[in-house]
């Protein structure tokens, strides 16, 4: 698997864990709602899914342009 799956459950898991204590502070849900519940989870779900597909790495060379050669007889021609 590439990425950082373990780095990506733990951000997904605390970033739906601080969004459902956001929205309840905020009075948005109910203390006793699912949803407080249902955030964790699917931030942990979404953070592995995320880590796993992200393209983290070395970045691809960058391809290299061809180097143009003076023409041999270029800055040989005497000053007028």
């Amino acid at each position: 698997m590439k990425g950082r799956p373990i780095l990506g459950v733990i951000a997904g898991f605390l970033f739906g864990l601080f969004g459902g204590v956001t929205l309840f502070m905020y009075g948005a849900i109910p203390l006793h709602s699912e949803l407080i519940w249902i955030l964790p989870l699917v931030g942990l779900l979404l953070g592995l899914i995320l880590a796993a597909w992200a393209p983290f790495g070395k970045a691809p060379a960058a391809p290299q342009s061809p180097t143009v050669t003076p023409p041999p007889d270029a800055g040989e021609h005497p000053a007028p």
